[in-house]
C-alpha cells in the first residue's frame, strides 16, 4: 500500500510515511529533560519487566523523541530490585506499610541520563534512560 499525501492546510503536503528511529547523531549520550508518559508491563529480553516511557522535552532538537527505561518487575519488589530503587527515588523515600508501588510515582518532569544500549546477538542499538537524576517538576497526585 502506498502512503497517501495529505494537505495540511498551509500548502504543504504530509504523508503517512513512518518516522525513522533516532540515530546516535540525532540523540547523543548525555543529560536530557524528559516528561513521563506511560508505563507498560510485559515480557522484554526474556524477563517480566516494566517499560517506563519518557518523552524528551529539552534540548529542542531532540524534543518529542520517546526513550524508555526498562526494569525487571518482580511480583513483590524488595530493596534488592532495580524497580524498588527507582520507585524510592521517585517517591522521595521508601514505601509506607501497605503502599502500592504503582508507576504513577514517576509522573512529572525529570532530568535523566540517556545512553545507547549495547545489543547482544547482533540486535539494534537504541537510546535508553539509564539513570533518573532528579525530578524537575510535577509528581504524584
Amino acid at each position: 500500500m502506498k502512503p497517501t499525501p495529505k494537505n495540511n492546510g498551509q500548502g504543504e503536503r504530509e504523508s503517512d510515511w513512518p518516522i525513522a528511529p533516532p540515530s546516535k547523531s540525532d540523540l547523543p549520550d548525555g543529560e536530557y529533560l524528559v516528561a513521563f508518559r506511560d508505563a507498560s508491563p510485559g515480557q522484554w529480553f526474556g524477563q517480566q519487566k516494566v517499560r517506563l516511557c519518557f518523552e524528551i522535552i529539552e534540548p529542542a532538537v531532540s524534543a518529542s523523541i520517546q526513550v524508555y527505561l526498562f526494569s525487571t518487575m518482580p511480583k513483590r519488589p524488595s530493596h534488592r530490585h532495580k524497580y524498588y530503587d527507582l520507585w524510592v527515588r521517585a517517591n522521595g523515600g521508601p514505601p509506607a506499610r501497605g503502599d502500592r508501588m504503582t508507576c504513577r510515582v514517576f509522573r512529572g518532569y525529570w532530568r535523566v541520563r540517556i545512553a545507547w544500549s549495547v545489543p547482544k546477538n547482533g540486535g539494534h542499538s537504541m537510546p535508553q534512560v539509564v539513570e533518573l537524576l532528579e525530578r524537575v517538576a510535577g509528581g504524584q497526585t
